[in-house]
């Protein structure tokens, strides 16, 4: 896995190399403060770096077999992509194919976060649904249905989908979701289809039970959350609505 820190090094170091970045040149300067020492790991660096637009690389002819890169900082913040299509890749469970893609600015932590699918950067699934209520909580798009059915029936790198959230001010509703999906999840009577209720709790209380497990659980009880963006929608939200996105995703509900 990449490494924030490393990622954001070793672009300050081309910066210090002040057009003088060759790929034989960066590697020497990141050996040197023992950032990145090997050249393999290096071009991965390099090639996730320039895929996120943080960096450009152009090339030139030095009379040798192969064209020396030349590397230049582009953009301090990197492009991923988001959107349904990337949920859908995911893992969102729809049924049909979803076009819906966009980009969004990140840090360096989103970045290494991100894989390379077809070119692109897809944002990890704790960046697409965080920006997926947030884009609701902007927009009014109605996608939190869908943040509903992943954040149910799939576990989640809690702690950072936490501090995620609480950076762009949503932390306080994503957490209030979470304790309304457990609160519908235990309760011993519900309006909705018996059958279909039972495997929507069976799943989401055996990933709540990991959560609680390590200790995680308690930022989404005791933690308050930053901002009040999307608390409005999520206030909103009623048992059929977490059931039927659950049980579509998990596929007991058509």
């Amino acid at each position: 896995m990449f490494d924030a820190v490393k990622a954001r090094e070793a672009v300050t170091t081309i910066e210090k190399l002040n057009g003088s970045s060759s790929f034989r040149n960066i590697l020497k300067e990141t050996a040197r403060q023992s950032i990145i020492k090997d050249h393999k790991t290096l071009r991965l660096y390099l090639n996730l770096l320039v895929a996120g637009k943080v960096l450009s690389v152009r090339t030139r002819d030095v009379g040798s077999v192969y064209r020396q890169e030349i590397y230049a900082l582009k953009s301090n913040k990197a492009t991923v992509w988001a959107g349904l299509d990337v949920l859908q890749r995911h893992g969102l469970n729809w049924g049909k194919d979803l076009t819906d893609m966009r980009p969004i600015l990140t840090d360096f932590e989103g970045l290494v976060r991100s894989k390379i699918f077809e070119k692109r950067l897809m944002a990890s699934l704790e960046d697409c649904l965080v920006n997926e209520l947030y884009t609701d909580a902007k927009k009014n798009t109605g996608t939190t249905f869908l943040v509903i059915a992943m954040i149910s029936t799939m576990k989640v790198d809690l702690p950072y989908l936490l501090r995620r959230a609480d950076q762009i001010h949503i932390g306080r509703a994503i957490r209030f979701l979470f304790r309304r999906i457990l609160e519908i999840a235990s309760s011993n009577r519900t309006e909705f289809d018996g059958a279909a209720f039972l495997v929507v709790r069976d799943h989401f209380l055996r990933i709540a039970r990991q959560y609680a497990q390590t200790g995680f659980w308690n930022q989404i009880e005791h933690e308050t959350g930053k901002g009040k963006l999307g608390l409005s929608i999520v206030n909103r939200i009623n048992e059929s609505e977490v059931i039927s996105a659950a049980g579509k995703q998990l596929g007991v509900i058509g």
